[in-house]
C-alpha cells in the first residue's frame, strides 16, 4: 500500500506535492482576447514563455468565473470564425494563364476546403446558432373523458 505523506500545518492538514496552480490573471486575460479573436488555446500555448495546454485547462476546471468567460470568449470568437469565412469568400480570386488569364482552379479549391472546415466546426461547436436548422412543427390535441360511473352532484 502505498503511504501519503501529511503535513500538519495549524489545524489544516495539507498533502505534500505539486501546489495547485492559480490562474495568473495577466494570461487569464489574454487567453480570453486570445480565443475571443478566433484563435486556437493551442496556437496561444504554442507561443514562447506561455503556460501548457493542460495549465490553462487545469484553471478552467478549478476557477467557475474564469470558465464562464472563457466559454463567452469561445462563442465571440466563433463570431470572428464567421467574419473569416465571409472575408475567405470575397477575396479576388488568382489568375493563371498568362494571355488567356483565368482563375486559379487550386486556388479556388482551396479557398473552399478552408471555409467548409470553418463551417463544419462552427456547425459542431454552436449547432444552435451556425447548425443546419431543421424545422419541424408538431400539434397534438387529445382531449380524454374517463367516465367512472359515480354521478356527479
Amino acid at each position: 500500500m502505498k503511504e501519503e505523506q501529511i503535513i500538519l500545518t495549524g489545524s489544516k492538514q495539507s498533502k505534500l506535492g505539486r501546489p495547485i496552480s492559480i490562474p495568473d490573471s495577466k494570461i487569464v486575460e489574454e487567453v480570453l482576447f486570445w480565443i475571443s479573436s478566433g484563435n486556437t488555446l493551442r496556437s496561444y500555448c504554442r507561443q514562447d514563455n506561455k503556460p501548457a495546454f493542460t495549465t490553462i485547462y487545469n484553471w478552467l476546471n478549478k476557477d467557475k468565473e474564469f470558465n464562464e468567460r472563457f466559454v463567452r470568449a469561445r462563442e465571440v470568437g466563433s463570431d470572428m470564425i464567421a467574419d473569416s469565412i465571409m472575408e475567405i469568400m470575397s477575396e479576388t480570386p488568382e489568375m493563371i494563364g498568362g494571355d488567356h488569364p483565368r482563375i486559379d482552379p487550386g486556388w479556388v479549391a482551396l479557398q473552399k476546403a478552408k471555409s467548409d472546415v470553418a463551417l463544419k466546426l462552427l456547425s459542431k461547436w454552436f449547432p444552435q446558432r451556425y447548425g443546419d436548422r431543421v424545422g419541424v412543427d408538431a400539434k397534438g390535441d387529445i382531449n380524454l373523458t374517463i367516465s367512472t360511473g359515480i354521478p356527479q352532484g
